[in-house]
């Protein structure tokens, strides 16, 4: 730290100006904002150019066209059938069940994947729940009521 002291208003807020932290982003634009600006008025005939180029040849115009005229499109989630999982009693097995979905080819891995990653996240939040209904009780607080995500009959979501 430097050996100057900065002035304090009352309360020990810094004085505006006087705060020894970075201000921040600068006010106005942006560069991309400007160079945006400044190509805006030229729109049409960069476009014009660029469509001129890959026409005749040029690589780096033509990916440019491909990339913003025909972008390469995201891939749609599946709709996966996970036999057992929805009768499977705890994370664990329902966990094996996705696994054995995946060995036995009946959902891709890709699928698989993100189900058990799910499955984690959702068995992460149970612990949380539950470690805040323990903490309530040790400090003699009446637990909250947690709505239900899963339909303990079915396994449905609610």
């Amino acid at each position: 730290m430097s050996e100057q002291q900065v002035e304090r208003a009352e309360g020990g807020r810094f004085l505006p100006g006087q705060a020894p932290k970075s201000p921040g982003r600068p006010r106005g634009p942006s560069a991309a904002e400007q160079v945006r600006a400044l190509i805006e008025p030229h729109r049409a005939e960069i476009i014009a150019k660029a469509v001129e180029l890959a026409k005749l040849g040029d690589p780096q115009a033509l990916k440019l066209c491909l990339e913003r005229l025909a972008p390469t499109p995201r891939p749609e989630a599946e709709m996966v059938v996970v036999p057992g999982l929805a009768a499977a009693p705890t994370l664990q097995a329902k966990a094996q069940a996705i696994m054995a979905a995946v060995a036995g080819g009946q959902i891709s891995a890709e699928a698989g994947d993100k189900l058990l990653r799910m499955l984690d996240t959702y068995g992460k939040a149970v612990v949380l729940t539950e470690m805040e209904q323990r903490l309530a009780a040790v400090e003699g607080q009446p637990p909250r009521k947690v709505p239900a995500l899963l339909d303990n009959d079915t396994g449905d979501l609610v």
